[in-house]
This record gives structure tokens, C-alpha cells and sequence, in this order.
């Protein structure tokens, strides 16, 4: 992208920040009082359908949701569309859902509604023989939330049943249905005695990451990508981070740069672990790309931080790098940090 990044190009970040800003103020605003539902984080596997003719294809998804209200929640969703001739989709989808509790609290059922913008890779004439299509959609879905325990050393886990539609404008639409397992608790801004000094939870981190680079095409090629990464708590849940990338030379493209990311990412047990979504901008240097200088493009995370020992930490990142010249790339990198 280059410096002069259009408006409807930035606000292709909408749901995330949305979903961000709402769950960090929703947060402040409720310390210090009980929050009548935990938090819940889901991941699930789908068998999704599109055209008649095709076959069905794969779907996965990861969901962070919170209840705000006994019938208002809303959630921030990765899905993975599947892959279907000439489409390879995925995309970030922010919902706002109304809950039913049924059988004491042992089912929910759920309706959501929200948007979804997605990333498609799409067959196009071009040297490379693809493009990456980026778009907006509606997504609805509906889901049971089945909690087998209520109580006890179980009573964190849950079961999810889903249906998800999506309907592009701008290309296939896709229903989907499958189910998943869940972990159901109140994260540390809520169950800590002092939310502010979270034992475990230092307020700087420095990271040293090493993982892999794929570029978003058909053929998907890889390269070795290494990275360090600064990340401070700004406010509550509320983190912002400062790093370097190299994704290596994937063939496709030879890049790296400096990104500029805000999180969300609550804690939970004492700050043993967390979980996150950040967006931002990554400023980068592209060997391959056609015209020269340094380009600016969007930056989209979810990572998962454990900490083993008190001030070390393990962290899990994956950053999609969403450019508007065809060379979009997953980053994914595993890290050892140390919190100070």
C-alpha cells in the first residue's frame, strides 16, 4: 500500500476496532462489579458448502465472545471459508448476538449478526495467476452453547453447535455448519483484587519470535521468518506493541519491516495466560515488489501468551499481512518473552 492509503482502505479494519474498543471500555466499566457471564473462547471445525456443483469443503474457526447483558453479547471471530475452485477465503467477523439460557444454564442458544471482511485469493489474469480480494460480507449464524457440567473442575468447558452464512456481494456465498469445544471464565480485569497490578502481568514485554511465512496464493509458498516485538499495557486490557518482521524471501516476495499494533488481550488465571487481537500497520521493504521504496500496509494478529515462570513468557502470534499488490502473507511465530 502505498503512503497515501485511501479512507475505505483503513476502514477495512472496522469490525476489529469495534470490537476492541467496546470489549476494553465494557470492561472498565463493569470492574469492581459482578459480571453475571464469563467469557467465552471457542474453537470449531465446520463442513461449509457454496455452489451446488462443488464439493463441500473444510471450515474452522476460533470465537472470543462476551456477554454484556442477559440477552446482548457480542464476539470477534477468525474463520477460515474453506476452499473451493478459484477461492480460498477466510476473513475476521465481529457479531453482535442475543442469548437465550435454557435448562439452568446448561444451554444457550444464540442468534448473531454482524459484518465480515474477508480475504479472498481468486483466480485473476495476472503473471502470478491470482489476486488477494478484499471484501466485505454479512455473517449470520446461530449457535447452542451445551454445558455438560455446571459446577465442579469441569464447569469451564463447554460444547458449541454453529451455523454460519455469509453473503458477499462480491463473491460466493457460503453456509456452513459444525461444532466445537470451549473454555468459559472470568478473566482477570473481573477476578483480581486489584485489576491493575495483576500478579504475573508485568506492564512491559520484549519477545523474540521465530516461525514461518506463507504468501497467499494457490500454490502457497513458504519462507523462514524471525521477529522481536515490544508490547506495553497501555490500559486495562488495552496493550499496544512496537515491532520488526523479516518474512524471508518466499519466492513471491523478500519483505520485512517495522509494525505498530493495538491489542485487546485479556488475562485470566493471575496473568498465567492470555489471549489477544491486535491490528495496525506494518511499514515494510519489499525486494520483489514492482515499484520502489517502502510501502504501507494493513497488519491483522490473534496471539496466545503462557507464562511458565514468574517474569518468562511463551507467545503464540499469527499476523496476516493484507497489501494492496497481490502479495498478502500469513506470519506465524512462536516466541520466548520476558516481562518486566
Amino acid at each position: 500500500m502505498a503512503c497515501g492509503t485511501p479512507l475505505p482502505r483503513i476502514t477495512s479494519l472496522l469490525p476489529l476496532t469495534l470490537a476492541i474498543c467496546g470489549s476494553s471500555i465494557a470492561n472498565a466499566a463493569s470492574v469492581g462489579t459482578s459480571d453475571p457471564v464469563p467469557d467465552a473462547i471457542s474453537v470449531f471445525g465446520e463442513s461449509v458448502s457454496s455452489q451446488s456443483q462443488w464439493p463441500r469443503s473444510y471450515a474452522w474457526g476460533v470465537s472470543y465472545r462476551k456477554t454484556f447483558t442477559p440477552y446482548f453479547a457480542a464476539s470477534l471471530a477468525y474463520l477460515n471459508d474453506g476452499h473451493f475452485p478459484g477461492h480460498h477465503r477466510d476473513g475476521i467477523a465481529a457479531e453482535a448476538w442475543v442469548p437465550f439460557d435454557l435448562l439452568s444454564g446448561h444451554l444457550t442458544l444464540s442468534a448473531g449478526l454482524g459484518p465480515f471482511y474477508y480475504y479472498d485469493t481468486v483466480y485473476a489474469r495476472t503473471n502470478t495467476g491470482y489476486a488477494d480480494a478484499h471484501g466485505w460480507a454479512w455473517i449470520g449464524s446461530v449457535d447452542a452453547m451445551i454445558r455438560p457440567w455446571t459446577s465442579g473442575s469441569l464447569s469451564h468447558l463447554f460444547f458449541d453447535l454453529r451455523l454460519d452464512h455469509s453473503a458477499p456481494a462480491k463473491s460466493i456465498r457460503t453456509t456452513s455448519i459444525g461444532g466445537g469445544i470451549g473454555y468459559r471464565g472470568f478473566s482477570d480485569i473481573h477476578s483480581a483484587p486489584d485489576p491493575n497490578a495483576i500478579a504475573g502481568f508485568a506492564d512491559n514485554e520484549v519477545v523474540l519470535f521465530y516461525g514461518k511465512t506463507v504468501v497467499n496464493s494457490f500454490h502457497s509458498p513458504e519462507s523462514r521468518a524471525d521477529a522481536i516485538e515490544y508490547r506495553r499495557k497501555i490500559w486495562e486490557e488495552l496493550r499496544a506493541s512496537v515491532g520488526f518482521i523479516n518474512e524471508g524471501n518466499a519466492q513471491l516476495i523478500r519483505r520485512n519491516g517495522v509494525t505498530a499494533e493495538a491489542w485487546a488481550e485479556p488475562s485470566f488465571d493471575s496473568g498465567l495466560w492470555s489471549i489477544g487481537a491486535g491490528f495496525g500497520f506494518y511499514s515494510a521493504i519489499d525486494k520483489y515488489h514492482p515499484s520502489a521504496g517502502r510501502h504501507v500496509s494493513e497488519i491483522v494478529s490473534t496471539t496466545v501468551s503462557v507464562r511458565p515462570v514468574n517474569n518468562m513468557n511463551v507467545r503464540f502470534i499469527w499476523h496476516r499481512i493484507v497489501t494492496d499488490y497481490n502479495r498478502d502473507t500469513d506470519v506465524v511465530l512462536l516466541g520466548l518473552g520476558y516481562r518486566f
